[in-house]
């Protein structure tokens, strides 16, 4: 897929166990008992990676919250509270595992890129793995059953992200919105739409096979890809004086603000990587490293466990967005427009 699409890949699998009630209707002591079964699961030696096991009860909210802009744990799990709650990461952070969240059980795996197909392969083994020791909850008709059923069949949710801020701008993604619920999609702004970002996922039960679930959400992706890059070339063709004025402004903003929300930050990135891409402007930065992963450690957790000697969980400190308007001078300090 063409990196001015800006993707990010994940995938989420919810699975249940036969032998025991839905979390949010099982009593305290099966859940702790669940959770110490598959805790101990975890150690064995027959994964190809260890586990690390999290202690949610003595995790400050900070690196709770870090962990969701990760992309390793639900925002649902993470504001959840109650008996029987686990949680663990696989490998250098390859997946994790929620364990007694809305489901028993609920695989993550996320990475920067089009890499849908290459984390189903992982999901999918280490799901095979937990099922050796867990007995599955499974109807020949449902699926694989699931609190929501919307969820039930597979199991499976599969996540690209989307950085299309010209059908945005333009105000095309609602149709293009529409067009994803006819084919059993949905889209959705990821960080309240900031910078044109948004991810597309299926929203609608399937029974599979899971690898259509995939090459159905591939392929929207690239189909949005196309609209996009098509209406990036009519803005540059038709107006290319407010195109060009608003990257400029962009890229001085970027270089001396002294301090800037997360939304403004991802705006600004967002326009200097249009001009990156259009060749109106030179940011070595950004050629260094993905726009994507840029905005992604301007986020509030990350800043706070990656630059702040003191931790807060107060998300909202001025000295949150001060220390991000520093990296974005830092970081675009060697940048131009041509």
């Amino acid at each position: 897929m063409s990196g001015d699409a800006l993707t990010a890949s994940a995938l989420s699998l919810s699975r249940n166990d036969s032998l025991r009630r839905f979390p949010h209707v099982e009593d305290a002591a099966a859940l702790e008992e669940l959770r110490s079964e598959v805790l101990g699961a975890l150690k064995g030696e027959h994964w190809e990676r260890p586990w690390r096991v999290y202690d949610l009860d003595a995790m400050p909210s900070a690196e709770v919250t870090h962990l969701v802009e990760r992309g390793l744990m639900t925002p649902a799990f993470a504001e959840e509270t109650g008996e029987g709650r686990g949680f663990a990461i696989y490998g250098n952070n390859q997946a994790s595992l929620e364990i007694n969240g809305v489901d028993h059980f609920n695989l993550i795996s996320f990475r920067e890129g089009d890499h849908l197909e290459a984390l189903w392969s992982l999901v999918s083994a280490l799901d095979d793995r937990l099922e050796s020791g867990v007995s599955y909850a499974f109807d020949p008709r449902w699926g694989y059953l699931t609190t929501y059923p919307a969820k039930a069949g597979t199991g499976l949710r599969a996540y690209a992200t989307l950085h299309v801020p010209g059908l945005m701008l333009t105000g095309k993604l609602a149709a293009t919105a529409l067009e994803l619920v006819g084919r059993g999609l949905g889209l959705a702004p990821l960080w309240g739409g900031a910078g044109g970002v948004v991810q597309i996922s299926n929203v609608t039960r399937q029974t599979g096979p899971e690898s259509e679930i995939i090459e159905e959400v591939e392929s929207m992706a690239r189909a949005i890809t196309d609209k996009e890059r098509s209406v990036r070339k009519m803005l540059m063709r038709e107006h290319p004086v407010q195109a060009k004025d608003q990257i400029g402004r962009a890229i001085g903003v970027a270089q001396h603000a002294w301090s800037m929300s997360f939304q403004e930050a991802v705006n600004l990135i967002s326009a200097a990587q249009v001009g990156v891409e259009q060749g109106l402007v030179e940011c070595p930065a950004l050629l260094a490293e993905s726009a994507f992963s840029l905005m992604g450690r301007l986020q509030p957790a990350h800043i706070v466990m990656d630059h702040m000697e003191v931790k807060t969980d107060v998300l909202e400190s001025p000295e949150i967005d001060e220390i991000r308007a520093r990296i974005m001078r830092e970081t675009f300090a060697g940048s131009h427009a041509r």
